[in-house]
């Protein structure tokens, strides 16, 4: 936990941990996906299309602990399933009694007492697969604390039945599969990086829709290894992700049609390597500035493969921004968080940026979005810059990116904001 003046602050949110078992973990090719080496080959995993749908059942001390649980399960379930071009699907068992995580041919969601104790872990999803990467069975475990603690119970397991699926954490802050969970009680969403990363693990038909980006990042000892590259649309959102391979080679499947550009970031924080399963816990974090692929925009269609992306990475970087906040103009309560930013369309607000390498003065952000319109200078504070946007009306949903600038240095924080309807269009005028 983080501990600043108000000028930076602490992250209330707690890790999701993924624990894979039965089987060598490995690295996650593509957006989040979880692969493992069986005899020297990388095999993804991801449940057989005769397991669907996936059945589980709920032990009672979850539904007394959390009395909406059953119909929280179902409406994850449903949004996961809701992919389009998959054949996903859930069905509950209902509530059982002495339903425990354990390697007996079943599917549960129990309580697990002190399980995380000083670990600051509320939930964990334990996979079996067999050695073609067949997952057999998932089981997830809930800590009595995420539900003392007023975490958002929905986003938490929303985030677990993508581990059941197969996923990975995401680096992007808005994506559901991101390893931190916020508290309160507010809408969750799939993300684009979610999207993607299920369809493509369980397209049907297969291959899946979209253009395939390949490529390779690069820095001044060669291929990066576990850089995050990001293709971006022209509206400012992170639409897919992928990780570099030891050699820094990366593949985006399934981009919908559209015009992208592609960057690369460091896993440096808020979300690092330790937040990733196996193999990649290995890679050694490079700190590198975030860089555009040459030959700016692409244009992609689906059916086509896009090769020979480069992304140079070279050169080293102190600039690292870690916070995110949102904050009426003119109010003087600053709050940052490692946690995605929600505004809404047709606002005006006050948006904070925070982390290391922050120079008074020097430093400053921006949202690559039409939609956003800065009308303040920036201000700084301690490590963070501010400034003030308006947001506009016709702004769509979706997440943003926030890229961070000072001197010749650029650094990303991928998916720092979510975007709401305006709160104007909700209302429903008498007739």
């Amino acid at each position: 936990t983080l501990h600043f003046s108000r000028s930076a602050m602490s992250p209330h949110r707690k890790l999701l941990l993924l624990v894979l078992a039965g089987a060598l973990a490995a690295p996650a090719f593509g957006a989040a996906r979880l692969t493992y080496y069986n005899n020297g080959v990388l095999i993804p995993v991801a449940w057989p299309d005769s397991s669907f749908p996936i059945r589980y059942a709920i032990d009672r001390r979850v539904v007394q602990a959390v009395p909406q649980a059953a119909a929280m399960l179902d409406r994850a379930a449903k949004d996961w399933a809701a992919v389009p071009g998959t054949n996903l699907g859930f069905q509950s068992l209902g509530t059982v009694d002495g339903a425990s995580a354990g390697k007996d041919g079943r599917n549960t969601v129990s309580m697990a007492d002190d399980l995380f104790a000083d670990q600051k872990f509320i939930a964990l999803t334990t996979n079996w697969y067999d050695d073609e990467g067949r997952i057999i069975e998932a089981d997830i475990q809930i800590d009595p604390s995420a539900v003392s603690g007023g975490y958002n119970v929905q986003q938490l397991v929303e985030h677990e039945m993508g581990h059941i699926l197969g996923l990975d954490h995401s680096a992007v802050l808005s994506s559901i599969m991101y390893p931190y969970v916020g508290t309160g009680t507010n809408a969750v969403t799939l993300d684009s990086d979610d999207r993607i990363a299920i369809s493509s693990a369980y397209a049907n038909p297969k291959p899946a829709v979209g253009g395939t980006l390949e490529g390779r990042v690069y820095g001044d000892n060669g291929g990066i290894f576990a850089a995050q590259v990001v293709a971006v649309n022209d509206r400012g959102e992170a639409v897919a992700t992928a990780l570099s391979d030891k050699a820094g080679n990366f593949t985006l499947p399934g981009i919908p049609d559209g015009t992208y550009r592609i960057y690369a970031e460091p896993l440096d924080g808020p979300f690092n390597v330790q937040n990733l399963a196996g193999f990649w816990q290995t890679a050694k974090v490079t700190s590198f500035p975030t860089r555009y692929a040459d030959g700016g925009a692409l244009r992609v269609e689906s059916g086509h493969i896009y090769g020979n992306i480069s992304v140079n990475g070279s050169g080293v970087i102190t600039l690292n921004p870690k916070w995110i906040g949102a904050w009426a103009p003119g109010s003087d309560s600053a709050s940052l968080l490692a946690m995605p930013a929600i505004l809404h369309a047709g606002s005006t607000t006050t948006l904070g940026v925070g982390g290391d390498g922050f120079i008074s003065g020097m430093t400053t952000f921006d949202v690559p979005s039409s939609g956003f319109h800065r009308i303040s200078d920036f201000k700084w504070a301690g490590n963070y810059v501010s400034a003030t946007f308006q947001i506009d009306a016709s702004t769509p949903a979706g997440s943003l990116v926030v890229m961070v600038k000072s001197g010749n240095d650029t650094a990303a924080l991928t998916g720092a904001l979510r975007i709401e309807p305006s709160l104007r269009s909700r209302g429903v005028r008498k007739g």
